[in-house]
């Protein structure tokens, strides 16, 4: 594994590149977390395509981890789509890499995140959503605060809005907060396990979630592939429905599949082995062995008239 960084209009952005043991240029993959994880968490998965003949960047977005930006843990998916964008400029420059051949791979709200990403560029040819989550910011939070909780959260928006106004920063409010006896002990734990880790954003954060609906655009996806591998258990933050939702709007080719587990369940084993194989299977196919279309370009004025002669 080599720490890499790439430029992400302005920002310097860190990466965690993996190369898989041969000479010949291989499929690349950005690999993007949710909210602001770090790319550290994402050596669970890393490896699974590393070994199965893939180039993977686990990418810090801006403000978060290891990259720069500021305010710090600033949750900004929008800038989180340029980001993944960035990072598949970076990777094209790659000698590693089939600079036509990139895929990208996101968990929770870092998939929504990439396909976004994927709608925007058309140098991604292929996508895997995992454990998703958010495709309708303003819905997602009222499934999960309710309404009540929304309209509270919205009259704090307005109080940090007038203390920025004033010249203020925005409040800074916990990232994880888990409850329940399977995953009381996340936000703690994540940090020991990451020390770039931060178990926080800012208020304003929460802003640019509310506004944030790839679904919107999820139907401009195909022709590329997508996969969205989904929790079928308890998991009241990677909501099936919302999922299902999302789902039903994308083009071909596209597949959903629910696997029975709760909400760490695809970040654990056996969840994650059978996530991670159907995550290969797809990039497999899609991404190595289907011959790319080809594109013709857009006829100019000159060209035009030459044939007409």
């Amino acid at each position: 594994m080599e720490h890499v960084t790439f430029n992400s209009l302005g920002t310097r952005c860190a990466g965690d590149l993996y190369l898989p043991e041969t000479n010949d240029p291989v499929p690349g993959l950005v690999l993007g977390h949710s909210g602001v994880m770090v790319k550290e968490a994402l050596a669970f998965f890393a490896p699974y395509f590393v070994k199965a003949g893939f180039a993977v960047l686990a990418i810090d977005y801006r403000t978060v981890g290891s990259s720069e930006g500021e305010p710090r843990g600033l949750d900004h998916p929008e800038r989180q789509v340029e980001d993944f964008r960035s990072a598949v400029s970076y990777l094209q420059t790659r000698p590693e890499v089939q600079p036509e051949r990139i895929g990208v791979w996101g968990v929770s709200i870092g998939g929504s995140v990439a396909t976004q990403a994927a709608v925007l560029d058309r140098r991604i040819k292929c996508v895997v959503v995992q454990s998703p989550s958010v495709w309708n910011g303003w819905r997602y939070m009222e499934r999960l605060l309710s309404r009540a909780g929304v309209h509270a959260l919205r009259d704090r928006l307005q109080q940090d809005w007038q203390r920025r106004y004033e010249g203020g920063q925005s409040a800074r409010v916990p990232h994880l907060t888990l409850e329940g006896d399977s995953v009381k002990d996340t936000p703690d734990m994540s940090t020991r396990l990451f020390p770039t880790y931060r178990n926080e954003k800012t208020l304003d954060s929460a802003e640019h979630l509310l506004t944030f609906a790839p679904e919107n655009l999820i139907h401009r996806l195909a022709p590329t592939p997508l996969l969205m591998i989904a929790n079928g258990g308890w998991d009241p933050y990677h909501m099936l429905e919302e999922a299902q939702s999302a789902f039903a709007k994308a083009g071909e080719p596209k597949r959903l599949a629910v696997l029975p587990y709760d909400v760490l369940g695809l970040y654990t084993g056996p969840g994650l082995e059978e996530a991670m194989a159907l995550a290969i299977d797809w990039f497999d196919l899609y991404l190595r062995r289907t011959r790319l279309a080809d594109i013709t370009p857009t006829p100019t004025y000159e060209s035009v008239a030459a044939m007409t002669q």
